[in-house]
């Protein structure tokens, strides 16, 4: 797919590379790869670490998911090019225009999906060449297990840029030859997540659930990842229906558990009983360098040494809002308070896992993995397709808001329905993952089942015409003539 290299090759020096690949196994080839068990497991390995490398990416995950939200004052939110890429990404300044050349500025990399597509390729490669690999290369028929992988990072990859952009290129063939790549145009929303749903119904079939002793537990596709992306899925779609009885499916598996209040922290060290999935970037060798990770933008002394208040500064009244109720373990837990001169700021310490290198304070590095999926993140969501879906079942969902509000130390609701309950849902999922990359499609789904509005920066005729979904930077357009803009921001992105 022609469409997405013009970015990659100006950012990569790699002109006429169709697809960033990056092999844990240093260079090796297509011709000198696919021998070996060990090869295809490297080579499965390498989906997760171009996930990575796009969810890091100008910090994309919290970028999309959280900084366009009330989680944040726009008007302090720093960083990046002119000290005001950011604040325009929250304030969904999205159609400022950069110059092609300037493939360092902020703005233009949130606008091009060049890593997620990079990481689809590994999966289509993966899924090519695993399937013409002799069986007895394989022990204990795991080939099944790394062709379910490379389906469910394909799916995940493109739900996750379908949330993002709305429709986008589909593309699920591998090129041996890049050059005989066609341009492609955007397909609608709906084939994309059609696929993805086809790719994780093979996943489901191929993997199995969470080995508990696994060093790669959670940081790798299993059962429990493909049924909570599906859950995610059809939440997305309005098919509540499937939602409830994905979310059912591994809720009842019995594969995982809320930690105990006391240990609520312990989610962000990684790997925990709670977690479902992860991107791995807690090792010495994945983290990133703080200061371009959101832990460089949240988090301040005494876990960043020097560094007086967030860069991003939290709004205060939204964790006054959300966090009201006396006692709640995840504000006592989750944040700290902070003075400079008269005025007082949130830290949220969620992302506050750094290591000094050798001791130099000037060099640290945040080793704290993205937590994709946990199962607080399923009861909730399952608590809102039972509040949303045809028939619905509002004392289920609130028995299972008032699970994670136990857990929290806090009062358990009443009676509560409609419109008002499924706004009650919202709010607890604000405070179960706040920072977490899921307000904002929180409200995107909020605002199509209900019609209320939560976004600072989008009103309701916005909203109605997709303002939510992200352009395309100008550059994609140069070698791909088949794209479009995405149409709210058509005619207001140069």
């Amino acid at each position: 797919m022609k469409l997405t290299y013009i970015i990659g090759a100006l950012l990569l020096c790699s002109a006429c590379n169709k697809f960033l690949d990056k092999d844990p196994l240093s260079t090796a080839t297509d011709q000198t790869t696919w021998k070996s068990e060990a090869d295809a497991n490297a080579s499965v390995a390498a989906c997760y670490s171009l996930l990575r490398s796009a969810f890091n990416a100008s910090i994309q995950f919290n970028v999309y998911g959280d900084l366009p939200t009330d989680e944040f004052t726009p008007d302090f939110v720093l960083g990046g090019d002119g000290n005001v890429a950011y604040m325009n990404a929250a304030k969904v300044n999205w159609g400022v225009s950069v110059p092609v050349a300037n493939v360092y500025d902020v703005r233009l990399k949130l606008r091009v999906y060049t890593n997620f597509y990079s990481a689809i390729a590994q999966s289509n490669r993966c899924l090519h060449f695993i399937n013409t690999m002799p069986e007895s290369v394989f022990k204990n028929s795991s080939r099944n297990k790394y062709l379910g992988e490379a389906y469910f990072t394909r799916a995940f990859a493109y739900f996750y840029m379908a949330r993002v952009w709305g429709d986008v290129p589909l593309d699920t063939t591998y090129y041996a030859d890049n050059s005989t790549a066609p341009q492609l145009a955007r397909k609608p929303q709906a084939e994309v997540l059609a696929q993805c749903i086809a790719d994780l119904d093979l996943a489901r079939q191929f993997l199995a659930w969470k080995d508990a002793s696994s060093s790669d537990r959670v940081v790798r596709g299993d059962k429990g990842a493909v049924f909570a992306l599906l859950a995610h899925l059809y939440a997305w779609k309005g098919d509540y229906d499937k939602c409830n009885a994905a979310c059912d499916s591994l809720i009842k598996s019995g594969s995982y558990s809320l930690l105990p209040a006391a240990s609520y922290m312990n989610l962000y060290k990684g790997q925990s009983d709670e977690s479902i999935f992860e991107i791995s970037n807690n090792s010495t060798s994945e983290s990133l360098l703080t200061a371009s990770s959101i832990t460089g933008y949240t988090v301040c002394a005494p876990y960043l040494k020097g560094i007086t208040i967030p860069q991003w500064q939290f709004n205060n009244a939204t964790i006054a809002g959300l966090y009201y109720a006396e006692g709640d373990t995840r504000y006592k837990q989750a944040f700290t308070i902070v003075s400079s001169g008269s005025s007082d700021y949130f830290s949220c310490i969620k992302y506050a896992q750094v290591e000094y290198i050798n001791n130099n304070t000037s060099y640290s590095i945040a080793k704290n993995n993205l937590l994709i999926f946990r199962l607080a993140d399923i009861k909730l969501l399952k608590a809102e397709a039972l509040a949303a879906k045809a028939s619905p079942d509002e004392a289920g969902a609130i028995t299972l808001v008032n699970e994670i509000r136990t857990r929290a130390g806090i009062p358990a609701y009443g009676s509560i329905s409609g419109a008002a309950l499924q706004d009650t849902i919202v709010a607890e999922r604000g405070r179960e993952l706040f920072l977490e990359g899921s307000r904002f499609y929180d409200f995107v789904r909020l605002a199509r089942n209900t019609g209320h509005i939560k976004f600072p920066y989008i009103n309701a005729t916005e909203f109605a015409q997709g303002k939510y979904y992200w352009p395309l930077d100008p550059s994609l357009f140069l070698l791909n003539s088949k794209l479009t803009q995405t149409p709210y921001w058509q005619g207001k992105i140069q």
